[in-house]
């Protein structure tokens, strides 16, 4: 279905706008290709973002990673773009704002959480489930694969238990998971249907006993599972005690008897357990040793190539790798302008050829059996000129700042935000995006509810992984940004935790001006290098040995 038909049901049905979200009913979580409504509907293909059709007028509202990509693909002849967080109140509020008063919506890609919040605070609005107008979901048969406890370190009667202990002291039943990754962090599934993560997309209603029943309608798997709409006519008839989190459980389904509770399952998979943080230890080594030999070939064979070239030869190298899944999200390998694009990735259309003088920023992740993970290197082709240097240099201070913090635990992730972002205020740039986001092992490459930025509730505890990412962005130009994966660790002051690196790629030291750094960051990047070159050489042939050295050298 394309706008126009849309335009024509909320003339019959008498509604002012219809609302379309970027997911589906596994909110929050990646969907695929084929699933992309708002892409479907106007040309927009960020993963996060919320189309309003209104028969006033059609509004894309995205955030700031995605102002300069939505210009590019949307024809803003007919789609205004609104640069706000795509949330519901952000929605609601252009809603108002344009005399929009009678809403449908799917109540299976909105939260309950969401429609109180919009119901609560914008009580002029009337919003009524119409159920998905677009219509382009086409659901495959999905393979349930069970994940060892080797690099799960927990068995899954472990994790029940837990779970079981929180109902009874609830006095509860049931508790509904709907939230994807919980569900297959506590059960060890995953999946291969997603192309960037291996969650299982289903729901599961645990009872008291610890018995589980999945609910889905593709699965295949040895598991007790049922269709969807059984969970629904369960819900609809119940009498007995079902906790949910209304976060991440669809408006569709919360029926006033269930009871609010949150998803323990979203906090218990953030901190890693002893073999998790082992797991993401090794796989960033054998990760490391993939993107650090594209940064080798592509010092020596970057002329004649193409930004495609570059994703290409780095999804080879990651292929070589012991335990190699996927990758965790599409690479970004963006040169010159397209840095500047927060999230652009490289389409046969958009590939543009390596250039004399230019930067390129390559950001780009893998899934392993044991871990996860997201790096990203902004390196210079030929000599940089001194505003990217000194941009450069800037992003690097940022990224040392918050890499060696040592902070009290229960910080809040907005506390931390401010700690990398002051040192690029000071000189008078911002970036429009997070300083970081939660990673899991082997799951979610944005884990909820870790984050670090202004907004950031989260606390951090001890082994919880997070990556430090700022940057600049000169539009037009070039985009510089810094990405390493963190782990929260006991500092040796009481009550104090601090952050250890766990990304094993150098960064380029000629982009850097020593002279802007500090004694004790000269030291910090020194001694990150070390540990590098230590980590790595022992996978590299003696050519490539020689090339780590060097980059990995003391200043």
């Amino acid at each position: 279905m394309l706008i126009n038909d849309i335009l024509q049901i909320l003339e019959t049905k008498g509604l002012d706008a219809y609302i379309v979200s970027h997911g589906n009913r596994f909110l929050g979580q990646d969907i695929l290709e084929s699933e992309h409504k708002i892409k479907h509907l106007c040309g927009f293909s960020g993963s996060a973002g919320a189309l309003i059709i209104g028969r006033k007028g059609c509004f894309l509202l995205v955030d700031g990673r995605y102002e300069l990509q939505a210009v590019q693909e949307v024809d803003n002849s007919r789609i205004n773009i609104v640069h706000r967080i795509p949330n519901i109140s952000n929605i609601c509020s252009v809603l108002e704002e344009n005399s929009m008063g009678h809403i449908g919506y799917d109540a299976w890609c909105w939260s309950a959480t969401d429609m109180s919040m919009a119901q609560n605070r914008f009580g002029d609005l009337q919003f009524t489930d119409i159920g998905d107008l677009v219509n382009i979901d086409a659901l495959k048969p999905v393979k349930v694969l069970h994940r060892d406890t080797k690099y799960a370190g927990q068995n899954v009667d472990e994790k029940l238990q837990i779970v079981r202990d929180f109902l009874a002291r609830q006095k509860a039943d049931y508790f509904l998971l709907t939230a994807a990754d919980s569900v297959s962090w506590l059960l060890n599934i995953y999946a291969e249907d997603l192309p960037y993560s291996p969650v299982v997309r289903a729901y599961a209603l645990v009872n008291v006993r610890g018995n589980v029943e999945l609910f889905a309608d593709n699965l295949q798997t040895d598991l007790p599972c049922q269709p969807m709409a059984e969970l629904v006519k369960f819900l609809e008839k119940t009498s007995q005690k079902v906790l949910y989190d209304a976060w991440t459980t669809p408006k569709k389904i919360a029926f006033a008897p269930m009871k609010y509770a949150t998803d323990i399952c979203q906090k218990l998979k953030t901190i890693k357990n002893t073999k998790e943080l082992e797991g993401m230890f090794n796989c960033h080594i054998r990760d490391g040793v993939a993107v650090t030999k594209l940064l080798m070939w592509l010092e020596k064979n970057w002329q004649g190539k193409t930004e495609l070239d570059v994703v290409r030869k780095l999804h080879e190298l990651r292929l070589e790798q012991a335990d190699f899944f996927s990758e965790s999200f599409a690479t970004i390998a963006a040169i010159g302008a397209n840095g500047a694009i927060v999230h652009y990735q490289p389409t046969e259309k958009s590939n543009k050829q390596l250039r004399q003088g230019e930067l390129l920023l390559l950001d780009s992740g893998g899934q392993y059996l044991d871990g996860t993970t997201d790096v990203t290197r902004t390196v210079a082709l030929g000599i940089p000129e001194n505003e990217k240097i000194r941009d450069f240099t800037c992003v690097l201070k940022a990224h040392i700042a918050l890499a060696r913090q040592i902070f009290p635990v229960g910080t809040r992730g907005s506390q931390l935000d401010g700690i990398a972002r002051a040192i690029l205020w000071q000189h008078g740039v911002d970036y429009k995006h997070g300083t970081g986001h939660g990673v899991a092992c082997f799951g979610n490459v944005h884990e909820a509810p870790v984050s670090i930025s202004n907004s950031a509730k989260y606390m951090f505890e001890e082994h919880v992984v997070v990556s430090d990412e700022p940057g600049v962005y000169c539009e037009g130009q070039y985009g510089i940004r810094i990405e390493s994966l963190l782990a929260s660790v006991k500092s040796e002051k009481e009550g104090f935790l601090e952050f250890t690196t766990i990304t094993r790629v150098p960064i380029d030291k000629n982009l850097i001006d020593v002279y802007m750094l500090t004694a004790d960051e000269r030291k910090w990047l020194n001694e990150y290098h070390q540990t590098v070159y230590d980590l790595l050489v022992s996978y590299m042939n003696k050519e490539e040995k020689k090339w780590l050295k060097k980059a990995c050298s003391p200043l």
